[in-house]
């Protein structure tokens, strides 16, 4: 609602008296989200789940679980799933199994350290994804857990919660909530017991702890330690506090609510083309038990004719489906990040120095990147086949979108072979451009970008991006460049990554791959190949 000025304390919704031809009548509700408006005009935490922070009223339902109540208009669990992102992303989960020669253990104990004290209004825990897609709820979750809370690593002063049957209070696989009412606290140690049991041995599942007060989030990238757990997995428990859970990351709820709704448009219209798909069957169907009937060679021979002319036009009709899509949403997505990225360009140019104009900064590189990732689908879908010239196109054009500001220079040899590339290969060699392209513009702080992209021996394909930014130190690469995600692209496309840094100088990103791997399917079935 972006037109009520005013700060409210209670909202009612009236649902109007129905009666329907059997005397009575039912409304129903799965969730509740209610969104509290920031200072800053943004949407904020959903206030329903915070436990007293918004108190919920039915005036008139009854209780039959586990089908409804009234309770469950705020406890997290809708079909529309858990605030995930849809791309893949890495950020695993953190899964500890115990080996024949591994120590046994009665409970495992969690620590983290948030720094210094702060109000902890509520702690989430993420349970881990079941391996190789099983449909097996709470996967190595515990069955009991206790939550203690101190401003002291003493634990003198503590508060604590115990939870006996963690499966009461996760249904569907949600997540597990426990409100701690704004305790101020620095340390919070969970140890969890009932350990569960899969294949006759343990294992401890967790997918993310979010330690999270009403619009802020304390527990990213903090300190883990652990106790009773293998000592190989000690590395792992970042897992826990990176963001992500089962390789997505994770979102407000606000951001992917939205994100939902933004989809409805295009969900809608794959409807649409499903059941134009299901009439052409039907109309398929009705003739073939005409021909049936008929029979005969001539008949015969007339459905075989048919067959192919109804196989020809469905596939025209599929076409101009598929390139009527594709001009929508480029027409109505684009023209939107278009004027976002513009208007965000505008205000960063009116905005002092700060953090304000550093956030437009970033909100209207995003949007360009948005903008030109569109281009490239609608491209890609327009496409029946993908040639190495026209997507070397793309991809300066890419970069000249997204580096704006700066100077682009592309040397792209004349001998250029009219390869073509595998939709796989298309897609990783995009993602390492853009990824490059992106540490240029977000973080190298560079003028210019040199792009060269050349043949040698008739047999390599070189592609090398130069800036002339701020570069950094090989020894201290800092998370969130991307580098390990380029890395493991470059070996699925048989090729060589060599990467040259010097602070205060620039940085050299170079890919060399054999033109003949630009044709095959890629070695490995790397994540983000999906």
């Amino acid at each position: 609602f972006s037109d009520i000025n005013t700060n409210v304390h209670r909202v009612r919704m009236t649902v109007p008296s129905s009666v329907a031809d059997s005397g009575a009548a039912y409304y129903a509700l799965g969730e509740l989200y209610l969104f509290r408006q920031q200072a800053n005009g943004q949407i904020g935490e959903n206030m329903a789940d915070w436990g007293d922070a918004a108190k919920v009223h039915v005036s008139d339902s009854f209780s039959t679980p586990p089908l409804w109540d009234a309770e469950y208009l705020h406890d997290r669990v809708s079909g529309l799933g858990v605030p995930l992102s849809e791309e893949m992303a890495g950020g695993e989960d953190l899964m500890v199994v115990w080996n024949a020669d591994d120590p046994l253990s009665t409970s495992v104990e969690l620590l983290l350290d948030l720094g210094r004290v702060r109000p902890i209004g509520r702690i989430q825990l993420w349970p881990s994804e079941a391996p190789h897609e099983m449909a097996i709820q709470l996967f190595g979750f515990p069955e009991q857990m206790l939550l203690e809370l101190s401003a002291d690593s003493e634990f003198e002063s503590v508060k604590a919660i115990r939870i006996n049957n963690t499966g009461e209070m996760m249904h569907y696989d949600n997540l597990l909530n426990v409100i701690c009412d704004a305790y101020k606290a620095r340390y919070i140690r969970l140890t969890f017991r009932g350990l569960r049991e899969y294949n006759g041995g343990l294992i401890f599942g967790l997918g993310e702890i979010v330690v999270s007060e009403i619009g802020e989030v304390w527990s990213q990238n903090c300190k883990v330690t652990a106790k009773g757990i293998p000592p190989p997995y000690s590395d792992q428990l970042s897992r826990l506090v990176d963001g992500y859970s089962r390789y997505r990351r994770i979102l407000p709820e606000s951001e992917w609510i939205r994100g939902l709704a933004q989809r409805r448009p295009l969900d809608r219209r794959l409807v649409v083309v499903e059941r134009e798909l299901e009439v052409a069957r039907d109309t398929w169907a009705a003739l073939k038990l005409r021909a049936s009937i008929w029979g005969g060679g001539l008949i015969g021979f007339a459905l075989l004719g048919a067959m192919g002319l109804q196989r020809l036009q469905r596939r025209k009709v599929l076409k101009r489906l598929r390139h009527r899509i594709t001009r929508d949403l480029h027409d109505e997505v684009g023209s939107s990040l278009g004027g976002l990225s513009l208007t965000a360009g505008e205000l960063e140019e009116m905005a002092g120095d700060g953090v304000m104009k550093r956030e437009l900064g970033e909100l209207s590189l995003m949007a360009r990147e948005a903008c030109a990732s569109l281009r490239e689908v609608v491209w890609v879908t327009d496409q029946d086949t993908i040639h190495l010239p026209s997507l070397i196109e793309k991809m300066v054009e890419r970069a000249e979108r997204v580096f704006r500001g700066g100077k682009v220079m592309a040397d792209i040899s004349p001998d250029m072979p009219d390869v073509e590339v595998s939709l796989s290969c298309k897609r990783h060699l995009i993602m390492f451009f853009r990824e490059a392209i992106h540490n240029c513009a977000r973080h190298a702080e560079a003028q210019t970008v040199r792009i060269s992209i050349r043949i040698l021996d008739k047999r390599l394909l070189e592609l090398s991006i130069q800036d002339d930014g701020q570069g950094f130190d090989r020894s201290e690469i800092k998370r969130g460049l991307g580098l390990d995600s380029m890395k493991e692209r470059a070996e699925e496309l048989r090729g060589v990554l060599d990467l040259q840094s010097v602070p205060g100088e620039g940085t050299l990103v170079k890919l060399k791959l054999p033109l003949n791997a630009l044709s095959l399917e890629p070695i490995m079935a790397y994540k983000t190949s999906n």
